[in-house]
């Protein structure tokens, strides 16, 4: 990525713009990520060439890519594990969103939560993990960069240990996470804290993991489509039938 990519871009404009409106901003870092990644299959997209992290400067860990939304890991994370979930198109604020856009996120989130968290946490079932969900609409609400994006921010338990890839993946009882307190409870509450630089080597791992865990739970999700889709077709079917006997009648 150009020199004029590698940082953050503060937000210009108090003003949001209505989303017919430049879908897509140079100087926006989030638009030259989506531009540089193009829309792939869960299915396909463990190790696809297509998504390697270094053809941008610095760069950039995609782990979800689709037709309206992209996610990728946070270049300065709060956690382990920190994903931004952005609209493709220049959005700067989420009433900028088309109903395409917007439905699509709101599909998206939870998937992408269960995936994020099995894998930066595979040890731990879902319903015991804490995580935060953020999004911040202009500069006054700590919006930094002036384009959509919803924060996936892991909660690991304190003196939480990543298992090793060659240890059997037993769930772990770890003690529940204490309700933050004070200025500290401020901080976890809107998704504030110490960032860290992103360490490229665990990315690497970590992003492939993520990958395969949005495969398992996207081939989930669509196997129970399926199933709902032929059992609403059986039932409408069967009050097709129903209805038949009555005429006949």
């Amino acid at each position: 990525m150009a020199d004029e990519f590698a940082q953050l871009v503060p937000e210009t404009s108090h003003h949001s713009r209505p989303h017919t409106d430049h879908d897509f901003s140079p100087r926006c870092p989030f638009c030259v990520i989506a531009r540089t990644y193009n829309p792939t299959s869960p299915s396909a997209a463990e190790g696809n060439p297509g998504l390697n992290p270094e053809q941008l400067d610095p760069p950039s860990f995609v782990l979800y890519s689709s037709e309206h939304i992209i996610a990728f890991l946070d270049i300065m994370p709060l956690t382990r594990g920190h994903v931004l979930v952005a609209p493709r198109k220049h959005r700067i604020k989420v009433g900028d969103l088309s109903p395409d856009e917007g439905a699509e996120i709101g599909r998206v989130l939870p998937l992408l939560s269960r995936a994020i968290m099995k894998a930066v946490m595979p040890n731990i079932p879902h319903q015991q993990v804490d995580y935060n969900v953020v999004q911040n609409n202009g500069p006054g609400a700590a919006q930094v960069v002036p384009h959509v994006h919803f924060h996936i921010v892991p909660r690991p338990p304190l003196n939480y240990v990543t298992p090793k890839r060659s240890t059997p993946m037993a769930k772990t009882q770890y003690p529940a996470n204490a309700q933050p307190t004070g200025f500290n409870r401020t901080r976890v509450l809107f998704g504030r804290g110490p960032r860290d630089d992103l360490d490229y080597e665990d990315s690497a791992v970590l992003v492939e993991d993520m990958r395969r865990c949005i495969r398992e739970e996207w081939e989930r999700s669509s196997a129970g489509t399926r199933e709902a889709s032929v059992d609403q077709d059986q039932r409408s079917m069967g009050n097709s039938e129903s209805r038949k006997c009555v005429w006949k009648v």
